[in-house]
């Protein structure tokens, strides 16, 4: 993988980014203006106290294969001027006030696993290899210790299977802002038509840049999936 900075064209990137972009408009593949917030908010938070060269937005990192648009494509991505490039999915959990701690948990995994598992397809449509995969989970309200300790002990077993990575939990000052009134209030409904995922269906990443290998080596990845199932999770992330 070329950086960013050395070529656009041979690393599947399209266009040349936006050099000096934080605080101008985020262009969202979803309008919705809690959305465009939420994903602004986000960029802003991963942003903050780093020189950022460039950065992508989510229509510059839209990949296609064969007519269909595979879900998982990053709201965001930047490059420091370090040469280290980060791309960001954010996701507002549909957690709902009143659960126990529990269902909190189980909300959040299936957020998260989600993610991962639609963002490590988008990677393989894509060329670009980031040295960090931040998800951003917006939450509506602040949940206990135990939840946030769920959720670190849920990612270390991840970065096990790929490294790149990470979660990020954030409880906005003015929650009303990202999430509207009935937010999640189809949760439920569309959760129990989709599979539950496990960390079984994270792909192992194994990272050949800098090995000892052949030049000619070429990471394999397992690249079947089911275009169905990944319809039927990109309706349950539309709420996201």
């Amino acid at each position: 993988f070329r950086s960013p900075s050395q070529s656009h064209t041979g690393n599947g990137i399209n266009g040349q980014g936006t050099q000096g972009t934080q605080g101008q408009g985020t262009q969202s593949l979803n309008s919705d203006p809690f959305n465009l917030r939420a994903e602004e908010m986000a960029m802003a938070d991963c942003c903050l106290g780093l020189e950022i060269r460039r950065t992508w937005s989510e229509q510059e990192l839209v990949r296609s294969f064969g007519g269909r648009m595979p879900p998982g494509t990053p709201d965001g991505m930047f490059e420091t001027w370090d040469g280290t490039l980060t791309c960001v999915q954010v996701v507002r959990v549909p957690l709902v006030s009143g659960a126990d701690d529990a269902s909190l948990q189980h909300t959040l995994t299936q957020t998260i696993l989600s993610k991962i598992v639609k963002s490590q397809t988008w990677l393989r449509f894509s060329s670009v290899s980031p040295h960090e995969f931040i998800i951003f989970c917006w939450l509506p309200f602040a949940v206990e210790d135990s939840v946030r300790s769920h959720v670190e002990t849920l990612i270390s077993r991840v970065r096990l299977l790929d490294h790149r990575f990470s979660a990020r939990l954030r409880l906005p000052a003015e929650p009303g802002t990202i999430f509207p009134a009935l937010f999640a209030c189809n949760y439920d409904f569309l959760s129990a038509r989709s599979r539950s995922l496990s960390e079984s269906d994270i792909s192992t990443f194994v990272d050949c840049e800098g090995g000892d290998g052949d030049e000619d080596e070429i990471c394999q990845w397992d690249i079947t999936w089911d275009w169905a199932e990944m319809a039927e999770m990109a309706e349950m992330a539309e709420m996201a």
